[in-house]
């Protein structure tokens, strides 16, 4: 039995619950390369709630991964994976470019607790962020923006019910009737405000600001979820400057950065990289020591706590 036969057969014994569920980033091609790809995307994960019952609270279509947050059970998570991949690879054939490998596969990862949902979903809003590709919940085809933003009522399409049904059929790629309510936008597609169940997901954060704190501050979740994917954090340099100083006040309590020895400007580097992986070279300029000294020492005995 290879790898992918035993984890769907360990997917498909999951019972009902809410899970992350993360395609693989697909490092040789993208799954989307246009508008109108990404916008049959949200129109796949939108038919989700319709064809197999799944509840959606959140997910951020990337151009060469999709993160969904669901609840279901591992049979129908898995449903929804090949259900995806189909469309996927039927736009791509249409466009003329590589389909997805025959190995393309998915990680489905289990939500403990209210905790671990709440930092899934800072994590989810902060995805393109971290690409340097817009600000948090700034991403067009995610669902972060729908949380605590004002003018998120105000982007509108069409409702189905006023479109002809052969156009509908055409926009989304299949027959499955969609509620006469739901909006399309000549851009989007079909908008997520329809299918994403995002009351439930602004009950999890008391207030705008506690969203907000967490989102630029909540470093050791996101740290956490990104190792479990494999995936790696673009820090920019303020971020590691606020790392630092919390690392600072932990510390030596008594100091600020600018009056630690080297010795100490050493020993902070090296909790960064064990906890947060932050990059020699911005360590280097945050703590004011050579980039060469930084890497001796992530690689030194001396230091106790490494990364493993």
């Amino acid at each position: 039995m290879d790898r992918i036969q035993r984890l769907r057969k360990d997917y498909r014994s999951l019972p009902h619950g809410y899970y992350h569920l993360c395609t693989d980033g697909w490092q040789g091609g993208k799954l989307f390369h246009t508008i109108g790809q990404f916008a049959f995307c949200i129109a796949g994960i939108a038919l989700l709630t319709l064809k197999y019952g799944v509840q959606i609270y959140a997910f951020e279509v990337m151009p060469n991964h999709i993160h969904i947050v669901l609840s279901a059970t591992g049979k129908q998570c898995l449903t929804c994976f090949y259900f995806l991949c189909k469309r996927i690879n039927k736009k791509l054939k249409e466009a003329g470019l590589p389909c997805l490998p025959d190995d393309y596969w998915f990680k489905l990862v289990p939500i403990e607790d209210k905790e671990s949902m709440r930092s899934l979903l800072i994590y989810l809003a902060r995805n393109q962020y971290e690409k340097g590709v817009c600000t948090p919940c700034g991403h067009m085809w995610g669902t972060g923006y729908l949380l605590y933003n004002q003018l998120a009522q105000f982007l509108v399409g069409i409702k189905v019910k006023d479109l002809p049904v052969r156009v509908v059929e055409r926009l989304i790629g299949s027959r499955t009737p969609l509620p006469p309510e739901w909006e399309i936008h000549p851009v989007l597609g079909v908008l997520p405000k329809n299918f994403v169940n995002i009351g439930k997901v602004q009950g999890l954060f008391p207030s705008v600001k506690d969203f907000m704190t967490c989102l630029v501050k909540d470093y050791e979740s996101i740290v956490r979820i990104a190792d479990s994917l494999g995936e790696t954090i673009q820090w920019s340099e303020e971020e590691v400057k606020d790392i630092v100083n919390q690392l600072c006040n932990q510390l030596f309590p008594q100091k600020e950065i600018y009056t630690l020895t080297a010795d100490e400007k050493c020993r902070i580097a090296v909790q960064a990289d064990s906890r947060y992986h932050l990059p020699p070279k911005l360590l280097s300029r945050v703590l004011k020591l050579s980039e060469h000294v930084i890497c001796q020492t992530l690689r030194s005995k001396d230091y106790g706590l490494r990364r493993k």
